[in-house]
């Protein structure tokens, strides 16, 4: 017995002792390198490349050239890239450099937290190995979307979220909601995150009773959102992005879409268990949290839950683990706040033998890595493209990515037929791009067209795939530039929407009528979508893209 409880002693104490202080600058080079060798761009982040070109070639924030349309979900992500696209930097490496730098401040201010609490930077270093332990953390630590920058801005709120527990002056009110603002303008359904929070506010309320003072720094810390929707209805006519309404308005309900959330939930417990089960325990331990009355980590715990809940409503995503990654990044925040023992050597242990040992990690990646997986309606999205977009390969291709998507939008650059003329596809990114501002492209899948994300999806939709059957007379109508749709409610409805996307002039009286009318909803019994929801027809052959069949 006396064996064993020594056993057990020198196991607790092993467990007990901080890292060595050599493990930091190993963890920071391994994080560094795990980053770069692993950075790639999906096929989607080139919709909101185009509108980033298209600005700084003087035509606006426009997808297609001809209109004003929204399509990108992330304002403040999408100026990040004009701003280092400005300089002449591609916007391919722009997205890149943008993300390491998103990534490793989210990382940092992560490891410092823990080394504040326990009075030694270096002991922190565990946090850099956790974190790529977790392969939603690493798939959208780059891949073009927002996913960097919401990292680090939900690590600076949250960080000013707990100190509130030690003061609520003017400055830290303002730079609370000022955070939780820029999560907004980054991605809307972020701010899930940080609700809960709102609540804790009424007790440093409570106790100062500064409420003019809160109101004050409140709206001055909301302005960001306030002058940004303002920005939005006048250019665009509406307050939110188009591929909101794409992927929120197609008339399916939460019961159709609750099994796919639920899916997508058993796909990142199948393919990514340590990002799943750090989530899991975030959530469970808020009974626990309450007990204790730690109610800024009960806050947290309720925000990974609400936005867990949402993402399952909405049926998920296409991309697995997309949307686990930053509720996996607020996790390790929370116990980035914990008292060093046990936590340390237990996360180097799960890095071993969840990344180290796992020859399937990315530690051990390639420029010619390819795993197309798909788990039903879920893809490995990483899997599919990163052998055509991932950093190591662009340095040897002249013209890169190199994916057939984006030849095909080169060729008819180079060589356009029928410039005039529209053509429709599903995959818009790559096509998009390389085409030439130009070119007028209809997406089936209505992420940047304006008429078709207001009209009911096909009967066989697909997750993040929300295709819609295009109204005859559409094509032709984007080609002649003349109203040509044959449903004559339709009609009368495309006449008003032109009048918000097309207008030279901005500031008539007709068309702020318009715009009211049309978010008021004076328009719906326009586009009624009371009919059966129809399978895909698919696009007229005159009228395709090139793409390849079913494209």
């Amino acid at each position: 017995m006396e064996v064993v409880n020594s056993v057990l002693e020198k196991i607790r104490s092993f467990f007990l002792k901080p890292l060595p202080e050599f493990f930091f600058p190993i963890s920071c080079i391994l994080f560094a390198y795990v980053l770069i060798m692993n950075s790639w761009v999906t096929e989607d982040a080139y919709i909101s490349f185009k509108t980033v070109e298209n600005f700084l070639n003087g035509f606006g924030l426009r997808w297609n050239t001809y209109e004003r349309v929204q399509a990108y979900t992330h304002p403040l992500w999408l100026f990040g890239l004009i701003f280092l696209s400005f300089w002449t930097i591609p916007v391919y490496y722009s997205s890149l450099i943008l993300s390491w730098i998103c990534v490793g401040l989210t990382a940092c201010l992560l490891v410092a937290r823990f080394g504040k609490k326990e009075g030694n930077l270096f002991h922190g270093s565990w946090i850099f190995l956790i974190l790529l332990t977790s392969r939603a953390f690493v798939d959208f630590s780059s891949s073009g979307l927002e996913n960097p920058l919401s990292f680090l801005l939900i690590v600076l709120f949250l960080g000013k979220a707990f100190d509130l527990e030690k003061k609520a002056d003017f400055r830290d009110i303002f730079l609370f909601f000022f955070y939780l603002s820029l999560s907004y303008l980054n991605r809307q359904d972020t701010v899930l995150l940080g609700l809960p929070f709102l609540l804790y506010l009424y007790k440093p309320l409570k106790e100062n009773k500064s409420w003019g003072r809160f109101i004050g720094a409140a709206i001055l810390g909301l302005l960001p959102v306030v002058l940004w929707s303002a920005f939005s209805l006048v250019y665009y006519g509406y307050l939110f992005p188009n591929t909101a309404y794409a992927k929120l308005n197609t008339d399916l309900t939460v019961s159709h879409l609750w099994p796919y959330g639920i899916e997508y939930l058993k796909n990142s417990f199948r393919w990514d268990i340590f990002t799943s089960l750090t989530i899991s325990s975030v959530i469970l331990f808020l009974p626990y949290f309450l007990w204790k009355k730690k109610f800024l980590q009960a806050a947290l715990s309720i925000g990974v839950g609400l936005y867990t809940l949402y993402v399952c409503s909405i049926g998920g995503d296409f991309m697995a683990g997309r949307f686990f990654a930053l509720p996996f990044v607020a996790c390790i925040f929370l116990f980035s706040g914990f008292s060093g023992a046990y936590i340390p050597r237990v996360s180097v242990l799960f890095f071993v033998a969840l990344f180290l040992l796992n020859q399937n990690s990315y530690l051990y990646i390639t420029k010619d890595y390819t795993r197309l997986r798909n788990d039903g309606e879920i893809q490995d999205e990483k899997g599919a493209y990163f052998r055509s977009t991932n950093l190591l390969r662009s340095i040897n291709f002249k013209e890169f990515p190199t994916h057939g998507w984006a030849d095909v939008g080169r060729n008819y650059k180079k060589t356009p037929k029928n410039p005039d003329k529209a053509c429709s596809t599903i995959n818009v990114g790559f096509y998009g791009y390389f085409a030439g501002e130009n070119r007028k492209i209809i997406d089936s899948n209505a992420l940047t067209d304006p008429l078709l994300s207001k009209l009911k999806s096909v009967s066989n939709w697909r997750v993040g795939h929300f295709t819609r059957n295009l109204p005859l007379g559409y094509l032709e109508s984007v080609t002649s530039g003349q109203n040509l749709i044959q449903d004559p409610n339709l009609k009368v409805y495309y006449d008003r929407l032109k009048l918000l996307t097309e207008s030279e002039d901005l500031f008539t009286k007709e068309r702020f009528m318009e715009i009211l009318r049309e978010n008021l909803g004076g328009n719906r019994n326009l586009i009624q979508n009371s009919g059966p929801r129809t399978p895909w027809v698919g696009i007229p052959e005159d009228f395709r893209c090139g793409l390849g069949v079913g494209y």
